[in-house]
């Protein structure tokens, strides 16, 4: 009867360690998304709704030099139906250098604009050759460029944003 009692304590002592070492992490996953009445749809994730065009490492005496660093970005849409419509772009910011068609950066930086070729900010500007059913990757090119008004580009990170909005008609 002791060994019986023993063996059932070591049992219950494994049982109860397996207990204890299977609790593991718990968290969270929140789901969420937008119902839209569009022709298309934005792309989730770095190509769609937050697109983020990373420059890297820019060299000063280019950029002081009026040496334009060009970084190409696309904007994915998903699920067209464009039968029968067309589509305008506009990238629209109130954050542009005086007078300049430069969006402004923020950070240790000075001295430099963010331009969009072919993009006049705040003006629509039609999407040619859009495919009307299925997907569409619009690419633009971004240039980080010295301002005009700037003596010298300053070192430092630099950041600048524009919002965009496509109108169907």
């Amino acid at each position: 009867m002791k060994v019986s009692k023993l063996a059932i304590i070591a049992v219950l002592g494994v049982i109860s360690y397996g207990a204890t070492a299977a609790t593991g992490n718990n968290g969270k996953i929140t789901f969420n998304g937008e119902v839209v009445d569009s022709p298309c749809n934005l792309a989730p994730g770095q190509d769609g709704m937050d697109v983020k065009v990373p420059f890297g490492q820019l060299s000063l005496s280019q950029l002081n030099a009026n040496v334009v660093t060009a970084k190409k970005f696309q904007i994915h849409l998903e699920n067209c139906n464009l039968t029968g419509k067309t589509a305008d772009i506009t990238f629209a910011s109130t954050d542009l250098l005086s007078g300049k068609n430069l969006l402004t950066t923020h950070g240790a930086a000075t001295g430099l604009g963010i331009a969009i070729s072919g993009i006049i900010f705040g003006t629509a500007k039609p999407i040619i050759g859009m495919n009307p059913t299925g997907d569409n990757i619009l690419t633009y090119t971004a240039e980080a460029k010295k301002a005009d008004t700037a003596t010298n580009v300053t070192v430092g990170n630099f950041e600048a944003t524009t919002n965009f909005v496509i109108a169907y008609k």
